[in-house]
Formats: C-alpha cells, structure tokens, sequence
C-alpha cells in the first residue's frame, strides 16, 4: 500500500481552541491511510492535543515565534525565514500546505513553494477581523497581497470571507465555505442526564452560565463577568463555568475575586470532555467582540442550547433558530435580564440531528476536504 500524503497544517499550536479543536475533528475523521496530517506551529509549547497528534501518526514541527511579545517593536523576521526556508528544503514530502495563519502566509507560503516541494497553498480565514493594536496593523499589511500568493482560498463563513478576500474572488466563487463541523453524535441532550451530571458536579438546583473561549482581548471575558455579577443580584442560584487558559486568565482571576464572586465561578482550564459540560451548562454566553464563525457556537447548539452572542459574531452561527444577539453596547444588567428571561422560557431539547442537516456534521466535511486534498496532491 503507497504511503499517505501528508497535509501540512500551519497553526499557533495544538491546544485546546476553536481552529485546533476543529482541525482534530478532520483529523479523527478521515481517512489517515489516505492522508496524514503534520502541523508547523508557532509557540514554545505543542498544546493538549499533541500527544494525540502523535498516536494518530502526525509530526509536529516547531517555528520561532515571529514576533516577541516581551519587547513592543522587536519582530524575528530574518530568524523567521531562515527557519522555513531550512524546513522545506528539508521536508519534500510536504506538497499540500493548509494555512490556518493568513496573518503570516506572505512570508511562509511563496518560502514553501520556492523551497518544498508544496504545489498546493491554502489559506484558511477564520476571523472578521485583525486584532487590536499593532499586531492588528501589521496582519492587515501581511494579507494585502494574500490572494496573489496563496493557491486556494477557504473561509468559515461568508463574514470571514469578506474580510479578507476581495469581492471579485468571492463572486467568481473561489472561495470555499469550509462548514466548522461537530461531531454531533456526541452531543445529544436529554433532561434526565443533565439532572445526574449537575449532581456529580455539585450544580444541582443552579442555574449554569457556560463559556468555553481562551482568555484573550477578542473574547471580552472582562464583560461576561460584568453581566454575571448583575445576574448574580437577580438570580444567587446561577454559577459561570469558564473552560479555557490564556494570557487574560489571572486578571480575570483578580476581578472575580474583587467582586466576590469567587465562589459562584470556576475556571475549569483547558477541557477535553467539553460536550459533557455542554450538557450541564442552562445558557451559552458568546459576548466576543468579533468571531470568524465560533465552534463552541456550533457545538453548543449541537447539545441544545440556547446561545446569547453579541452582535459582532456573524448571524450565520445561528443554525437552528436557538442564538439571540445582543449589542454590546447594552449594560451588563440589561444582558443578565435578557439572560434570565430565556433560560425561564426555553424547552431544551435535542438539537443533534437539526445540526447535521444544516451541513455541520465533520464526517461529512472531513469527506470533502480528504478528497480535495487527494485531488490537490497529483
């Protein structure tokens, strides 16, 4: 049996995020005799789900990080091109390169193809928008040329197309909506296994406010407490779960703790059994100030929740009639409110097989992108 071709994914890293989680998901789901998955990564350590990496038969290489946060204008960029010029050159197997990083891609992609052996760039948008501040400035110079460069474009959603391809692409239909797929067997809801895990949890009899996002700027953790601090005063019953880790935690720490809320909120960390804890969770709160197309939306949904985003995520998200979006610029007590009000008023129930006609099954994107990858490789 001839070898699988190799995709090469190009990442942050592998920890326990929207863009990893849904990479794993392809991964899990394809076809690994067919096509392996490797992954360049850019940070000091690989993430949860390298040792699953490796069991499943991926390499993870290591990048230098291009820029260094610890100095405000210091960026590696020589260093930077030095290491993938070294890489593939030294990695011919590598023809099919995925690019989940469009705010570097100028710089890895035409290295790539002048160096490798890659015939086949894609570059994958997830966001709507740059990050703030400088780094922001500078993503938005990276990607000007992005269309020149990359071989084929995919995006998230149509709002994460807009942002960073240009009309002319997306109307000669270039670019491919790629569905951020659940594995929906996972997920199905029932009240009696809700009742049994709040128990095992000690949440029983409470109302649970669930967010599942890394602590950074662009997911306005700062804001969620500021409305579970008012929900609090309306409702004692109620606890906030946060699963994720970040640069942001600590502070985040400190203003629940300056708040006396320590107690009605747990910070779970990085989770790998995040469909269990859908299950527990009565409301997922999503005040981002802007998102691609969230996962976490799409799996919540899968388990039958009712979603209150702000009004900055793109309206594609809702795909089962179950998401509310809210300005931001309403107060925190006008979002507790609101937040009250549809968990008294709403009948969850399972929401699985709603997910899968609305196109977000994996096996069924994990299907499309092996075959594209395999049609790519000749």
């Amino acid at each position: 049996m001839s070898e699988p071709i190799r995709v090469l994914h190009v990442v942050g890293n592998m920890g326990i995020g929207g863009i990893e989680t849904l990479i794993m998901n392809i991964y899990r789901n394809i076809d690994r005799d067919k096509v392996q998955f490797d992954f360049l990564i850019h940070n000091p350590t690989e993430g949860e789900y390298a040792d699953e990496i490796k069991k499943l038969g991926g390499h993870i290489y290591r990048m230098p990080v291009l820029r260094d946060k610890t100095r405000t204008y210091y960026w590696r960029y020589f260093e930077y091109k030095s290491a993938l010029k070294k890489f593939f050159s030294e990695h011919k197997e590598i023809k099919v390169l995925h690019g989940h990083m469009t705010n570097t891609a100028s710089i890895y992609m035409p290295i790539a193809m002048e160096y490798g052996n890659v015939k086949c760039c894609i570059a994958h948008s997830h966001q709507t928008e740059a990050t703030p501040g400088l780094s922001g400035v500078v993503t938005n110079i990276l990607q000007r040329n992005l269309e020149n460069i990359a071989t084929d474009y995919f995006a998230c959603s149509e709002e994460a197309a807009k942002w960073i391809y240009s009309p002319a692409l997306i109307n000669e239909e270039k670019v491919k909506i790629i569905s951020n797929g659940v594995d929906v067997n996972k997920y199905h809801y029932n009240d009696i296994e809700q009742k049994k895990l709040k128990l095992q949890m000690k949440y029983n009899g409470k109302i649970v406010i669930g967010n599942v996002a890394r602590f950074k700027e662009v997911k306005n953790h700062t804001f969620l407490i500021d409305i579970f601090a008012e929900l609090h005063k309306l409702n004692p019953d109620t606890v906030l779960l946060l699963i994720g880790q970040g640069e942001l935690e600590k502070d985040v720490k400190k203003k629940v703790m300056s708040l006396g809320l320590s107690d009605s909120v747990d910070f779970l960390g990085a989770r790998n059994d995040v469909p269990m804890l859908l299950k527990i969770f009565d409301i997922f709160l999503l005040p981002s100030l802007f998102e691609g197309l969230p996962l976490v939306g799409i799996e919540a949904q899968a388990a039958g929740l009712p979603v209150l985003a702000a009004d900055t995520v793109t309206k594609e998200l809702n795909i089962t009639g179950n998401v509310e979006f809210l300005s931001l610029e309403k107060p925190a007590k006008f979002w507790a409110q609101r937040v009250l009000d549809i968990v008294n008023n709403f009948s969850r129930r399972d929401m699985t097989e709603a997910v899968r006609l609305a196109g977000y099954d994996i096996k069924e994107t994990a299907k499309w992108l092996q075959k594209f990858y395999l049609e790519k490789y000749k």
